[in-house]
């Protein structure tokens, strides 16, 4: 048989056991299966319908029940790649959270230091500057006054270090000084304040307004009304204390005048001292205590003053000129 019959015993045998072999078909295929040469043709048509009738049927089958195993399918692998994305950005988020704690409390990025401003008026020589936020201050001989750049932003903190006379331009942001050991607080008000390294005490001396002053843990200490002064010992073991006092005596030296209220000798030197960046010493104590009531210029030279002084007292003032260092003066009775 040439292939020609061979390819249409395939044809027929293969419509023949799906039941689309017509009878003129049938007819044709009984007729070339009875030739021996088609025998292996018969024989794999055979083993093909075997084969087919162990296949299950696919009557109980559906094309929605079908669609609906290829949608959960597809469905969970688009679950799974959701999670897979969640895991992602879990781990996302938690790093971010993680950087925020770790940058809040155990970061040790560099920080950019604070700038500070620093004024510092010699002996013999007083100052008046104008801060950021329109506070004016004088600041006496001696004396140091710092602050940092953020003045006036984002707080209004000074340090003190010395003898100065604040008035302070009234604001929503507290004016603060520190002063050794306490800090004074104000809103708006006009005071001076007196806190030099050499001295076993800070005082505070309030013109106008209201002060309070606190500790150094910012708990309020007492607070002043006008013409009240605070003394304030540096051994924080001692009794602070407040008594009423004439303000002229200590806002007069902002025009030039230092006044003095019955006041020992060796307190009047001592402002004398870094006023004039001079010495002053005393043959005795007994003479050292003696008090005084008056006012000293600041235009004036200091051998006026103490000549001055020493009629008023009756007492003798011995000078020591010298070129290297301070001017010496020796006062007896």
């Amino acid at each position: 048989m040439n292939k020609t019959n061979q390819d249409r015993i395939w044809e027929l045998g293969v419509a023949n056991i799906y039941n689309e072999a017509g009878k003129e078909e049938k007819e044709e295929l009984k007729l070339l299966s009875e030739n021996a040469d088609n025998e292996k043709v018969k024989e794999s048509i055979a083993g093909i319908r075997e084969k087919l009738g162990n296949t299950g049927s696919l009557q109980n089958s559906s094309s929605l029940l079908s669609w609906e195993k290829i949608s959960q399918h597809l469905r969970k692998k688009q679950i799974k790649l959701h999670l897979t994305l969640l895991k992602y950005a879990a781990i996302i988020i938690f790093a971010f959270g993680v950087g925020i704690l770790f940058q809040k409390y155990w970061s040790f990025k560099p920080t950019t230091s604070p700038v500070y401003t620093e004024v510092r008026v010699p002996f013999g020589q007083m100052s008046e500057i104008t801060l950021y936020d329109g506070t004016r201050v004088w600041l006496n001989s001696g004396t140091t006054l710092r602050y940092s750049d953020s003045f006036g932003t984002s707080d209004r903190k000074v340090e003190l270090i010395g003898e100065a006379f604040f008035k302070v331009m009234k604001s929503e942001i507290p004016f603060r000084v520190k002063i050794k050991n306490n800090e004074i607080e104000v809103l708006g008000t006009s005071f001076a304040a007196i806190a030099y390294p050499d001295e076993i005490f800070s005082q505070v001396t309030l013109v106008e307004g209201s002060v309070q002053i606190n500790d150094r843990q910012g708990r309020a200490l007492t607070h002043l009304k006008p013409k009240q002064q605070v003394n304030l010992p540096d051994d924080v073991k001692k009794k602070i204390t407040t008594t009423e006092v004439n303000t002229a005596f200590y806002e007069s030296w902002i025009n030039g005048e230092i006044k003095f209220d019955n006041e020992k000798l060796v307190d009047v030197a001592r402002r004398m001292e870094r006023w004039y960046n001079v010495e002053i010493f005393f043959e005795s104590e007994e003479v050292s205590a003696v008090r005084f009531t008056g006012t000293v210029l600041k235009n004036k030279p200091i051998d006026q003053s103490m000549k001055a002084i020493c009629m008023l007292l009756s007492i003798n003032a011995e000078y020591q000129n010298n070129l290297n260092t301070k001017d010496v003066i020796t006062i007896s009775k």
